[in-house]
């Protein structure tokens, strides 16, 4: 792997790869809330190491020390000169309350992976509240031993990766121009013929259609 191509490892990874744990939750005012912490899978990182650096272009040492694993990843650059370097950076995890050892390990080549740079953005993602549903993917138990399901919060356009930004971007728009739709309908302007076009741009969500709707509503309101 040429040096250059290190930065393919900071790259977003697909929401299928995320995985989510509740760091905190309760109720307040009879509503449960949860707020909800983003993680790469273990399987994710090793296929972008694989991905990026080949199957034979890094390698993982891992060491016991107390309580603890300590993980050192390896990546095998080639540099301009044509000079081949092996890069090693190491860190640590103790071992979990669910299957120690493997969870141990799993945790230490995240954590030595993210030094260099895999999953690292999502250090930056804002505290989000996870969606409390009877239908959530998820379960959640609070202090009152109230068990609850929930969704993830939805991921920001830029911590996805570029063909999934696409979509979500598309969404967004279609979402904003349903809004303004609903609003000159509910104003009266949109009625008739032109209210069953409106309708149907919106549920076939047809931007285009949606876009000249609007600016003939917006004609009909100045003239």
């Amino acid at each position: 792997m040429k040096v250059k191509d290190l930065d393919k490892l900071k790259e977003p990874f697909p929401e299928n790869d995320i995985e989510w744990r509740l760091q905190s939750c309760g109720e307040s005012n009879g509503k449960i809330w949860a707020k909800p912490l983003a993680y790469i899978t273990s399987r994710a990182v090793q296929e972008r190491l694989d991905a990026v650096c080949g199957a034979d272009g890094w390698q993982v040492s891992i060491k016991k020390d107390g309580d603890a694993y300590l993980s050192t990843l390896s990546i095998r650059v080639e540099h301009e000169d044509g000079s081949i370097e092996w890069i090693s950076r190491t860190d640590g995890s103790d071992s979990s309350n669910i299957e120690a050892v493997k969870g141990g390990i799993s945790g230490a080549i995240k954590r030595s992976a993210v030094l260099f740079g895999v999953g690292r953005y999502l250090y930056n993602l804002k505290d989000g509240w996870a969606e409390i549903t009877p239908d959530g993917k998820f379960s959640g138990q609070t202090k009152e031993k109230k068990w609850f399901k929930w969704n993830p919060p939805k991921l920001p356009s830029w911590a996805l990766p570029k063909n999934q930004q696409a979509e979500t971007f598309n969404q967004e728009e279609v979402n904003k121009l349903k809004t303004v739709l609903l609003d000159w309908i509910n104003s009266g302007v949109l009625n008739g013929k032109g209210l069953e076009k409106a309708e149907f741009y919106m549920n076939s969500n047809d931007v285009e259609g949606m876009k000249r709707t609007i600016e003939w509503c917006r004609t009909q309101k100045t003239a």
